[in-house]
C-alpha cells in the first residue's frame, strides 16, 4: 500500500461531504471513471451558475457610504466636515443601494476564477469565461469576505444557495491543496479535526449518491441513538448522547456504519496490535439499540477506517451481533476507491 494519500483523493471526499451534495442529492456527482474531479466539478458548477444567472439573478440591497451630489439616506456630518465635501459640492452619506455586486456574487466569481485555474476542457472553459465576463459587466468584483454560515436564504433562493454551496466546496478544495500540497502522509494527520470530518461526512455522502436503489439510507446526519435509559433527572444531565453516522437498509437487513479516521489498531500494554475496545463497545451499542426496537430485522455493525497500517477485512459475532472491521485504501485511484466502497456494502449484505 502506498502510504501517501493524493490530495485529489481528499477532494473526492470533500466533494461528497459538501453541503451541496447533502442538500441536493444530485446524480451529477457520480464519479465512476477517471475523467477527473476538476472537470466534473467544473461541469456541475457551470450547469448551476448558468441556471442561476439566466433565471434567478437578482439585485440585493447593500450598505454603502460615499460622497454624492444629492442627499441619499443618512448624512454623515462628521465625514462631510473632515473630507471638506461641501467645498466640492458634495455631501457624505450612508445609504443602501440595489446592486449585483453582493458578497454572494463576489464569492461565486471567486470560485469561478479558481475553476478556471483547473485542468478543464476548452468548451467548459469558454462557457465559464463567458459567465465571468457577464458577472463583471454587472459590476461584480471578486472577493472572499463571505461566510455561508452567517447568511440566510429564503425559500425562493434555493438556486442561489446551490451555487453558493458549490462555491464553498471549490474554496474548501483549494484551501486543502494550499495547506497540504500534492499528497498527505496519513499518520501525520490523524489528529486533524478537519480531515476527520471530511472522511466521516464524505463516506456518508458517497453512499447516499452511489448506492443502488435496493439500498435505503435511513440516516446519515448524526441521528441520536435511543439507548432506552431509565434514569432520574440528575443522571440524565450527565449521561452522554450518542449519534449515528449512517444506517443502510436492504430488505430485512440493516448495516450500521461508524467511520473512524484513525489506525484500525492501537498498541496495548504488551505492545500488541488491538482494535480499540471503546470503538467496539460503541458500535455494539449502536447495533443493539436497533436490534431491541426492531427484533424482526437482522442488524450488523461496521467500523470503517482508512488503510493506514495495511488493508484489513475482519468480522466477528459478538453476543450474537455481527460486527465488521474494514479499511479503505485512500491512496488508490478514485475509480478504484469508488468500486471498493460499493463492494464492501455488497459483500457485507451477502453475509447478514
Amino acid at each position: 500500500m502506498n502510504n501517501k494519500i493524493p490530495i485529489q483523493n481528499l477532494w473526492f471526499l470533500v466533494l461528497y461531504s459538501s453541503e451541496y451534495v447533502h442538500n441536493n442529492m444530485t446524480g451529477l456527482f457520480k464519479v465512476d471513471s477517471s475523467s477527473g474531479l476538476e472537470q466534473l466539478l467544473a461541469k456541475v458548477f457551470l450547469t448551476n451558475i448558468k441556471d442561476y444567472i439566466s433565471q434567478h439573478l437578482r439585485k440585493q440591497s447593500r450598505a454603502k457610504e460615499n460622497e454624492i451630489a444629492v442627499v441619499k439616506g443618512k448624512i454623515n456630518f462628521y465625514q462631510t466636515a473632515v473630507r471638506q465635501s461641501l467645498s466640492k459640492g458634495l455631501i457624505y452619506c450612508s445609504y443602501r443601494e440595489a446592486t449585483y455586486n453582493t458578497s454572494r456574487h463576489s464569492y461565486m466569481l471567486s470560485a469561478l476564477n479558481i475553476i478556471l485555474s483547473f485542468n478543464i476542457s476548452k468548451n467548459v472553459r469558454m462557457q465559464l469565461n463567458s459567465i465571468k465576463f457577464e458577472l463583471k459587466n454587472y459590476g461584480v468584483v471578486d472577493e472572499l469576505s463571505y461566510e455561508i454560515s452567517k447568511d440566510h436564504f429564503s425559500s425562493f433562493e434555493h438556486i442561489c444557495r446551490k451555487v453558493v454551496e458549490l462555491s464553498k466546496l471549490i474554496h474548501d478544495m483549494k484551501t486543502l491543496s494550499t495547506e497540504f500540497g500534492d499528497t498527505i502522509q496519513p499518520k501525520l494527520i490523524l489528529s486533524d479535526h478537519k480531515i476527520r470530518k471530511i472522511f466521516e461526512k464524505g463516506i456518508a455522502g458517497f453512499f447516499k449518491i452511489n448506492l443502488p436503489k435496493e439500498y435505503q439510507i435511513k440516516s446519515s446526519k448524526g441521528s441520536q441513538i435511543d439507548l432506552m435509559l431509565t434514569h432520574d433527572l440528575v443522571s440524565k444531565e450527565y449521561f452522554p448522547r450518542m449519534y449515528l453516522d449512517m444506517l443502510i437498509l436492504k430488505g430485512k437487513s440493516g448495516l450500521i456504519i461508524d467511520t473512524k479516521f484513525a489506525s484500525i489498531f492501537q498498541k496495548n500494554y504488551e505492545n500488541k496490535n488491538k482494535i480499540s475496545s471503546d470503538y467496539i463497545r460503541q458500535i455494539y451499542t449502536y447495533v443493539m439499540s436497533y436490534k431491541l426496537t426492531n427484533p424482526d430485522k437482522n442488524y450488523a455493525g461496521m467500523l470503517l477506517y482508512p488503510a493506514i497500517d495495511g488493508g484489513y477485512k475482519m468480522s466477528v459475532n459478538m453476543l450474537s451481533i455481527p460486527l465488521f472491521f474494514y479499511t479503505i485504501d485512500l491512496s488508490k485511484k478514485i475509480p478504484e476507491i469508488h468500486s471498493d466502497l460499493l463492494g464492501i456494502i455488497d459483500e457485507i449484505f451477502e453475509l447478514i
